[in-house]
């Protein structure tokens, strides 16, 4: 039960924070396109992307002395359907929501619908972004968070990367 209160506390908290993360050439408008072109969702699970995304939160996370979080299986999963199903239908922490975790994510971060950019650079530079504002700013205390273990995800549509963690 507490599981829950705090992943549905997490999704109502960050999720206008990070629709507001958004590409500094902002998210496309496109939606019916993005819906309608079938499989144009490409979820990336490069081993060389999603560990970069685990050792950028581990570097943030050691530059303040904590300790590193450990990439989890079953988070990555549910964090590559939520990259996907959040990339499709631009709306953050979609998945999430309507999933509650599902029994595996605590909490959330995405870097939503970034365009003009390749994916290692979405990772560093978003990552980047929700590091800056400093304790306070959801992004980072989430980063920062008495967490153990997290997941990537990311998914790739047409132009836009979405990148999607999770931690328990």
């Amino acid at each position: 039960m507490r599981k829950i209160a705090i992943a549905l506390m997490a999704s109502a908290i960050l999720g206008p924070a990070c629709a507001a993360t958004g590409s500094p050439l902002g998210p496309s408008t496109d939606n019916a396109a993005a819906e309608t072109a079938g499989g144009s969702i490409i979820s990336s699970s490069s081993a060389a992307d999603l560990a970069l995304c685990a050792d950028e939160t581990n570097r943030y996370r050691a530059s303040v002395g904590l300790r590193p979080l450990v990439r989890a299986a079953d988070l990555e999963e549910f964090a590559a359907h939520a990259a996907t199903r959040d990339g499709v239908v631009h709306v953050a922490h979609a998945h999430f929501a309507e999933t509650n975790g599902a029994g595996v994510s605590r909490a959330e971060t995405e870097i939503l619908w970034w365009r003009g950019f390749n994916v290692r650079s979405v990772i560093q530079r978003g990552l980047a972004q929700m590091w800056q504002v400093g304790p306070g700013g959801e992004h980072y205390d989430i980063m920062a968070g008495a967490f153990g273990e997290i997941g990537c995800g990311i998914a790739v549509n047409g132009s836009e990367v979405t990148v999607t963690q999770d931690f328990r």
